[in-house]
């Protein structure tokens, strides 16, 4: 073995990722809502930049213009950066 560290910005991902940078929205089980900037996205899930580092619920919806909300999991955070994975 090599002890080599899981690197969110390099894991292989099957779905292709589309850069994008656009206005989003987390809306937490309880209805708070943080601002955030969506970075990519792909048809399984998408890297989101939070003004600043933030605690988030596991489990939220992603709000982007008017494309329909998305139930999304948190699978990783560094700093302001954080990856979901959509749940539908």
């Amino acid at each position: 073995m090599t002890g080599q560290t899981s690197n969110p910005e390099s894991e292989r991902r099957e779905d292709r990722r589309l850069s994008a940078l656009k206005s989003a929205r987390i809306v937490g089980p309880d209805g708070t809502m943080i601002a955030c900037r969506l970075r990519n996205i792909s048809e399984g899930g998408a890297r989101l930049e939070l003004p600043g580092p933030q605690l988030l619920p596991h489990t939220f919806t992603l709000q982007v213009g008017d494309l329909p909300p998305r139930l999304c999991n948190l699978r990783w955070a560094k700093d302001n950066l954080v990856g979901v994975q959509f749940q539908d």
